[in-house]
């Protein structure tokens, strides 16, 4: 931001020196570049204040039960074999010891279905595979969010009953 000050005190500058030597063209030019200089730089935070109003919502707050039922009909393909998409975990306050990567693996391995690819970094899972339908997609990304530890999904299932939309 101090760039732009004394980008801005400069060109005042120069507008001065410009109206005291009585030149007409200059004097139009240089007003005209100091209305966008002083124009651009004061829109340009307002520009970035939706941006960051919306950082701090959870995604909860925006969801209405319409938003859902769309959301959802989105995660299918357009063939319907395929349930794919990305969910975050609600955060809970409560105090439960996080699993570490490889126990989540584990856990999506043995307690959820063992013939599913899974990929685990830092809290965040990759799950790839062939599933029933959409129903057990859907109770699949469900256990999955349960996992203690879990901070988001993403999820590409093949499905072998295909859905309607």
């Amino acid at each position: 931001m101090d760039f732009y000050l004394l980008l801005g005190i400069v060109a005042v500058g120069f507008l001065v020196y410009l109206l005291m030597q009585r030149q007409r063209l200059f004097y139009s030019a240089v007003t005209v570049l100091g209305i966008l200089l002083i124009t651009f730089t004061q829109s340009s935070s307002a520009l970035a204040t939706p941006l960051l109003g919306a950082l701090g919502t959870p995604d909860s707050v925006l969801q209405t039960p319409q938003q859902k039922q769309l959301d959802e009909r989105l995660k299918l393909n357009p063939g319907g074999g395929q349930y794919s998409g990305v969910e975050y975990v609600k955060k809970d306050w409560k105090r439960t010891k996080a699993l570490s990567d490889r126990q989540i693996k584990k856990t999506i391995k043995s307690d959820i279905q063992e013939d599913l690819v899974a990929m685990v970094a830092n809290g965040s899972v990759i799950l790839s595979g062939t599933v029933k339908d959409k129903n057990t997609a859907r109770k699949i990304v469900k256990e999955v969010k349960a996992i203690p530890g879990v901070h988001e999904i993403t999820f590409e299932l093949g499905l072998k009953e295909k859905s309607n939309l």
